[in-house]
């Protein structure tokens, strides 16, 4: 069975230093919203909790008799986040990556099958999207604020490698260990990145 923390350590790493990925463009479930306390906010754990049903569904496929071609058994890969600060609190965007057999078929036939309780089928969307370039490094626990660990390590990174972060309020949250998060969950933080004209550092393709 493929599984993206065994087959794809290095886009997942657990590392406390720095260091960059490129992540093209590939497959998501999405759900988008507006939170105030962060990954504690009760909209934005029912919309993930939503989110990961779905890619819970899509991935035992036959067992579910979703139509798949090509499928093999994977893992169900992890849950992330874009987060925006604004006047109000942050928007967010829950990201989920799909492996490159499924489509948006098999995401419809998977809604079919799911009655949600307290979530609309239209608050979920499959989308092509790509990260790009960006630094990560891993956070133990939540984000609290931009005093943190990770955001210290990646800055120091970027301003050392001549980069430029693309959007200074935008970042993302991968988060290794599920949600809720604890004090000791593992949140791999990205920062998407401009090169500014310097050499492209060593980093992961995908």
């Amino acid at each position: 069975m493929f599984n993206w923390e065994i087959n794809e350590p290095d886009e997942y790493s657990k590392s406390e230093h720095a260091h960059f990925v490129d992540l093209t463009t590939r497959s998501y479930i999405t759900a988008e919203g507006q939170a105030t306390k962060h990954t504690d906010d009760p909209e934005f754990l029912r919309l993930a909790k939503a989110a990961a049903r779905i890619a819970k569904t899509i991935s035992d496929g036959p067992d579910k008799d979703i139509p798949i071609s090509g499928f093999k058994p994977y893992v169900p890969y992890p849950i992330q986040a874009v987060w925006q600060k604004t006047d109000q609190g942050e928007n967010f965007k829950i990201w989920i990556k799909q492996p490159l057999f499924v489509d948006e078929d098999a995401f419809k036939a998977a809604l079919e099958k799911i009655h949600f309780i307290n979530t609309k089928s239209e608050e979920l969307r499959f989308e092509q999207l790509a990260e790009g370039i960006e630094a990560q490094t891993i956070n133990h626990g939540p984000i609290r604020d931009n005093s943190c660990q990770a955001f210290q390590v990646l800055n120091k990174a970027i301003d050392e490698g001549g980069y430029q972060r693309i959007k200074e309020d935008e970042y993302r949250e991968v988060y290794i260990d599920n949600l809720p998060i604890t004090p000791d969950s593992l949140v791999l933080v990205r920062f998407a990145i401009d090169l500014n004209g310097q050499p492209a550092p060593d980093m992961v393709h995908n």
